[in-house]
């Protein structure tokens, strides 16, 4: 989600570098970005080190935590950030979009500011990764189909962000064909859990590319759909515990239930026939 932001900078001329995970250089890895993907981000001496020895001349803070916060304290470097003892706080506005909430810390480095739109554009994917994409496609499938992302990391305030019900959807949809993607760690237990099922578990760039070519990318709300949204794919995203308001896909569509917790398997069906898939011809 923090794209948009990074492209803005980019646009206008700013000298930058992006401090991540290590996903963060296989996301942007075909932009001209200047990424910095390290397991040690979470080290803070090590994080300063590099503000130091880099001689940045500021840091813009898109995590709110004190741990985000304190490598720019050791090294002395002036911040923008929703924390409070950030150099230069921006108030948090959590009745806007994260990505929106991103931008805003970038505004102080940019002259000419416009007002934020879904039309900023897909991350690219390499002409390999794409090639790649097809073929992997084409071995495990000969017809129009769905990919499905049933699994998210992380859990929110405690709860499950996982449909809980994958398993009735994926073992009953006839209308085209199901392909799962997950995370490496994750084939196993899809494996598991939808026997027969072809999935595929690939880098971020691959997956990105196979998600473009899906007639529509189902997730939860999960890294999963941010990653379908920004790259271009037509993700459809499930809500249930999550604010929508706050981390629906920026490029895409979602649904969420004002009657329970979660949407039934036949609601999203209905969604899927009436508004979100090309028409197969037969």
């Amino acid at each position: 989600m923090t794209y948009p932001l990074l492209l803005q900078l980019s646009n206008a001329g700013v000298d930058f570098t992006c401090f991540g995970h290590p996903s963060a250089q296989d996301i942007f890895s075909a932009t001209d970005f200047c990424v910095v993907g390290d397991s040690r981000i979470r080290n803070a001496f090590w994080l300063a080190r590099q503000y130091r020895d880099e001689g940045f001349s500021n840091a813009i803070l898109c995590p709110s935590s004190l741990s985000a916060l304190l490598p720019t304290k050791i090294a002395r470097l002036p911040s923008v950030g929703h924390h409070f003892l950030s150099s230069h706080r921006i108030r948090h506005n959590s009745n806007v979009h994260r990505v929106e909430q991103y931008c805003a810390l970038g505004r102080p480095f940019l002259k000419d500011v416009h007002k934020l739109s879904t039309e900023e554009g897909f991350i690219p994917i390499n002409p390999e990764s794409q090639h790649i994409a097809k073929n992997l496609v084409k071995d495990v499938l000969d017809e129009p189909f769905i990919a499905v992302c049933p699994y998210a990391a992380n859990l929110h305030k405690g709860q499950n962000k996982e449909w809980p019900y994958w398993h009735d959807f994926i073992n009953s949809y006839r209308d085209r064909g199901i392909l799962g993607i997950v995370a490496k760690g994750d084939r196993a237990r899809f494996q598991k859990e939808y026997p027969g099922k072809p999935v595929i578990a690939q880098d971020i760039p691959i997956t990105a590319a196979i998600m473009r070519l899906a007639d529509c990318v189902l997730t939860n709300d999960s890294g999963a759909m941010h990653l379908a949204s920004f790259f271009g794919a037509p993700v459809l995203g499930i809500f249930g515990v999550t604010d929508a308001n706050e981390t629906r896909p920026w490029h895409g569509n979602y649904l969420m239930s004002h009657k329970s917790d979660w949407m039934s398997v036949e609601d999203v069906v209905t969604y899927l026939n009436q508004n979100h898939l090309p028409t197969v011809m037969k």
